[in-house]
């Protein structure tokens, strides 16, 4: 019987507007979180693969030096695979011709992610003993064919297949080379290293998710000097500035989505409950238990979960597979397998905040009385003393789980609280300092001002509520729009996509005037290679505290320059740009993570020379802008003398890209790298989480409609009796409507302003911590927001006030509705 008159009054709730408002906001915020969680969640995924298949491992350890063997005992004992690389440069030989070339000898398993792919096809994993694979590059520039012979050192190899494609090609400049792929066991023989050389060891790892975790942990704690551990989580390709953000962007989205979901839950359920309280007393009158009472709504909120969250899920699912269409040409195939803790979580959250929020709102019903029956109307939605400690409570578990962070959730649940109950009275506040600015200016001040008084605590909640729904939006669509920005700030027009290395000194007035002459804008710099070896004279395990000694610009040889000015693509942060002699300029993160500042001496090695230079700036630089780009920056004089190679970019049209073979046959010695492609990728990648974006705000946008009609509509009934009230003592229709818009247009107007305070700051904290983006002020917001804020309510409070005509006033006065 108890579930037959749930259904039964379900079915009449979903003829009402709170009724449908409730099932609607579920059903949004089911949606939208199960489309953010699963694409997050498969975005992440697919690009940590990537990223392994780019590394050929899950992780890696890297040093000058060969590793110790317990790195090996250790990865014995966590239950991973691993493999050695060594990778040198070196010149390959032709009787002919010769070639700097980068040359891994690597061992069997080999990689042990993702895989090589050669033409002709080889059913070995590696080369045969004293055979090579080659990139195509050696074969046109060394002037040769798969079965001729090259010399690499003190012996000869056979060529045996052209390298297609192939992951773990390093790092640095060395990576850019033409690549060569041979035996470990034949390195020995070719006497190329020897004591001093420069080479880089590496030692490979794979394993399941845990157990990379767990490796993590371990040798990150036991790195020696010169050791260097990369993992394919943190180190992305180079579109991860685009991609992370997008990633953090559907991560602030989801937990924005479940915020709005959860008010508008909770508003809807206050008018849920306000409209129960004549049923209840009839039904209690007929002899229905508090027990029955209980079922009785238990069972409601779980058929109206089940009726919303659902279809929500499945939306959500819909939506996530368009958004992994669109993307599904730049994301590593097959794709991961769809996480099925992630596709139940989004309704088993709404789930639980219905039920709590219900149960808690609802319960008290079970105190109502008879009375109720004749008192239509005039009762406020009652709640449980128990949902004032039940919902921060929940809400702190559930954003904790969303940004995987205790600290961080504790944060923004109070301060979520917080800002509401000070938005509230704010709101409060204004409208009172507002309304009285009309004193004398409006016929109807006096109305106004009583209206005022009697909704204050109304305006209160609902003004903090709106408020807060406010700032969340405007934070969505600003990150949206300036994260936009800086990514296509990040490849601009210009973009070089040709990149020109090892430029030797008597090379460089002839290559300049070879540029000069295609009309190639460019500049070359200067490029030497060296290591930090002292910091105000101390050595760094003195100068520098253990976690900063773990910094790359410690572990590894810098590309150092120098230059009489800034570079153009520099912004300089600190001090000034000086050409005193051993005057130097570095890089602003470096500074930061080492605690340098201006005055500073830093001491240097290249090879057997020992140099210093003071601190004169601290720049700005865009790793990601293409361009030669440098830590160190010299004043002329100081490292000149040093033995150098130049290097240069530039951007070369498509209808002009033979002008680069002609380039390379009259300077065979130079190497050219092409990121033509990668460039390509990128833009592709940027526009389509770019429609991404757009799709997921304007479902989060809506959403958040949703919540402010259903936050006008909570004190509509109370409105009804009083605008009845006002129509029997004589006011005319037309002055009742005009008392509620001057009400909406001073909420609205308090609202707005309250909202373009909270949302600058909360977008200063959001783009610190979480975008990396630089903070900047929004002059827009501040001019938009009032303005929008006042007309959002205005319309929607018109809309919703429909029922308010003469007729139904009367009605209510005779008691129907």
């Amino acid at each position: 019987m108890i579930s037959m008159l749930a259904l039964r009054q379900l079915k009449t709730q979903g003829r009402r507007p709170d009724g449908r408002a409730l099932l609607i906001s579920v059903f949004l915020m089911t949606s939208l979180i199960t489309l953010l969680s699963l694409t997050g969640d498969r975005l992440q995924k697919s690009l940590v693969n990537r990223s392994a298949e780019i590394l050929g491992a899950d992780l890696i350890i890297s040093s000058q030096r060969a590793l110790p063997i317990e790195r090996l005992s250790q990865a014995n004992a966590l239950g991973l695979t691993s493999t050695s690389v060594t990778q040198f440069t070196s010149m390959v030989e032709t009787e002919n011709a010769m070639l700097l070339s980068s040359i891994r000898a690597v061992r069997d398993p080999y990689p042990l992610r993702g895989k090589v792919i050669t033409e002709p096809p080889q059913n070995a994993s590696l080369p045969s003993r004293n055979s090579v694979w080659v990139e195509a590059s050696v074969l046109t520039r060394l002037n040769i064919k798969i079965g001729d012979f090259v010399n690499i050192g003190y012996s000869k190899f056979r060529v045996e297949s052209v390298l297609i494609s192939s992951p773990d090609r390093g790092r640095g400049f060395r990576s850019f080379n033409p690549h060569i792929l041979m035996r470990d066991a034949d390195l020995a023989a070719t006497r190329v290293l020897a004591p001093g050389s420069q080479a880089e060891f590496r030692q490979l790892f794979a394993g399941t998710p845990e157990q990379i975790k767990t490796a993590e942990r371990t040798f990150t704690s036991t790195l020696e000097k010169g050791q260097r551990l990369y993992t394919a989580k943190g180190d992305q390709p180079v579109r991860r500035n685009a991609v992370g953000n997008a990633g953090q962007y559907l991560k602030l989205s989801a937990l924005f989505a479940l915020l709005l979901g959860s008010f508008a839950i909770y508003l809807s359920l206050r008018r849920f409950s306000a409209d129960q309280q004549s049923r209840t007393a009839l039904l209690m009158s007929l002899g229905l238990s508090r027990k029955q009472l209980f079922q009785l709504f238990s069972i409601q909120l779980f058929l109206g979960w089940l009726l919303a969250a659902i279809p929500g899920t499945l939306a959500g699912l819909g939506l996530h597979q368009i958004i992994l269409w669109k993307l599904g040409s730049l994301l590593p195939q097959p794709l991961p397998a769809l996480s099925m803790l992630s596709l139940v979580s989004s309704p088993l959250l709404a789930g639980a905040i219905l039920m709590v929020a219900g149960l808690a709102t609802l319960l008290p019903l079970g105190q109502t009385s008879v009375l109720a029956l004749i008192r239509q109307g005039n009762e406020q939605a009652s709640t449980h003393k128990l949902l004032y400690w039940l919902t921060p409570i929940v809400l702190f578990l559930l954003i904790a789980l969303f940004v995987e962070s205790v600290l961080f959730a504790a944060l923004l649940t109070i301060g979520l609280l917080v800002a509401g109950m000070i938005a509230g009275w704010g709101v409060q506040f204004l409208i009172y300092r507002i309304n009285l600015g009309l004193k004398g200016r409006i016929r109807l001040f006096p109305l106004l001002t009583l209206r005022i008084r009697q909704q204050r605590h109304w305006h209160r909640l609902q003004g903090g509520v709106l408020s807060l729904l406010l700032t969340l939006m405007t934070v969505l669509f600003f990150a949206r729009q300036d994260m936009l920005s800086e990514w296509q700030g990040q490849l601009p027009d210009d973009t070089p996509n040709q990149f020109i290395i090892n430029i030797q000194p008597w090379q460089k007035a002839s290559v300049t005037q070879w540029l000069d002459e295609q009309k190639i804008p460019s500049t070359l710099y200067p490029i030497i290679r060296g290591r930090i070896e002292s910091l105000n004279g101390e050595k760094p395990a003195q100068a520098f505290t253990p976690q900063q000694r773990r910094h790359n610009t410690l572990n590894r040889e810098l590309n150092l320059t120098w230059g009489n000015q800034i570079p153009p693509h520099n912004t300089l942060n600190q001090g000034a740009w000086s050409s005193a002699d051993n005057a130097i300029s570095i890089e602003q993160s470096m500074a930061d993570e080492l605690s340098l500042k201006l005055g500073d001496e830093l001491g240097f090695r290249v090879g057997s020379d020992l140099f210093s230079g003071e601190i004169t700036s601290i720049r700005g630089v865009e790793w990601g802008s293409l361009r030669p780009n440098f830590y160190v920056i010299f004043s002329p004089g100081a490292i000149d003398h040093l033995p150098t190679t130049y290097i240069t970019s530039f951007k070369i049209d498509a209808e002009h890209k033979g002008a680069t073979s002609a380039l390379l046959n009259e300077f065979p010695s130079l190497t050219l790298i092409d990121v033509e492609q990668l460039i390509l990728q990128a833009q592709d990648l940027i526009n389509k989480l770019s429609d991404s974006a757009s799709l997921i705000l304007l479902l989060t946008l809506l959403s958040g409609l949703i919540l402010v009609i259903t936050t006008l509509q909570q004190d509509l009934l109370q409105r009804r009796f009083e605008v009845a009230l006002l129509r029997t003592l004589g006011a005319s229709g037309k002055q009742t409507r005009q008392l509620d818009l001057l009400e909406y247009l001073l909420m609205g107007l308090s609202c707005g302003l309250l909202a373009s305070m909270m949302s600058e700051t909360l977008l200063y904290l959001v783009y610190q911590s979480l975008l990396k983006l630089e903070p900047q002020f929004h002059l827009f917001l501040w001019l938009t927001l009032p303005l929008l804020a006042t007309l959002l309510f205005t319309l929607t409070g018109l809309l919703t006030r429909r029922a308010l005509s003469l007729p139904s006033s009367y009605r209510l006065l005779k008691g129907g509705e």
